[in-house]
């Protein structure tokens, strides 16, 4: 089975094993995107445990939403090679940007169509800018998913348009 294939089955059997709750499906997209993992009954992101109280408040659900939720991943064996592995990916740069003088590049588009990073890095490799970051919202999880391109240097507008005639891309934003 290819790979997106792989990905695809797992977002599938996410949805449905927690379609009928959504307050867990909520618990489910934040670990995600913290990438919380989970230790038996326990919470943590990398080495750091972190309380299911301050989560749940986070998310604005009950406490007993996020056991049912941990509860829920580790009764399912595909769900526990997930989030027993999950590692954080870092920090994201976009709002210290300007600080650091960086560029940022929010670009929506569809994220089935193959090329769109290699095509945003042609781009930027021609105009001798660096890539210090990307990252990208889960598809099959958000409903606007986006790729966050962080640069070592501000972009200049007249590269927007170029973005813009990029195969699959529908909205780009540079800050």
């Amino acid at each position: 089975m290819e790979t997106n294939s792989k990905i695809k089955t797992m977002w599938k059997h996410i949805l449905k094993k927690f379609n009928k709750y959504p307050a867990q499906l909520n618990v489910i997209k934040k670990m995600l995107e913290l990438g919380l993992r989970i230790d038996e009954k326990k919470l943590y992101i990398g080495d750091v445990e972190i309380n299911t109280v301050s989560l749940a408040k986070s998310i604005n659900v009950d406490r007993r939403v996020i056991t049912s939720t941990i509860n829920t991943i580790n009764n399912d064996e595909e769900l526990t090679k997930i989030f027993h592995n999950l590692q954080p990916a870092g920090p994201l740069l976009t709002n210290i940007h300007k600080e650091l003088k960086l560029g940022v590049i929010e670009i929506e588009g569809n994220a089935e169509s193959p090329g769109i990073l290699y095509e945003i890095t042609k781009l930027l490799t021609n105009e001798n800018i660096s890539i210090r970051q990307a990252y990208a919202k889960i598809p099959d999880l958000n409903e606007n998913p986006n790729l966050i391109i962080i640069t070592d240097k501000p972009i200049k507008g007249d590269l927007l348009n170029k973005f813009l005639e990029i195969k699959g891309i529908t909205k780009v934003i540079i800050t």
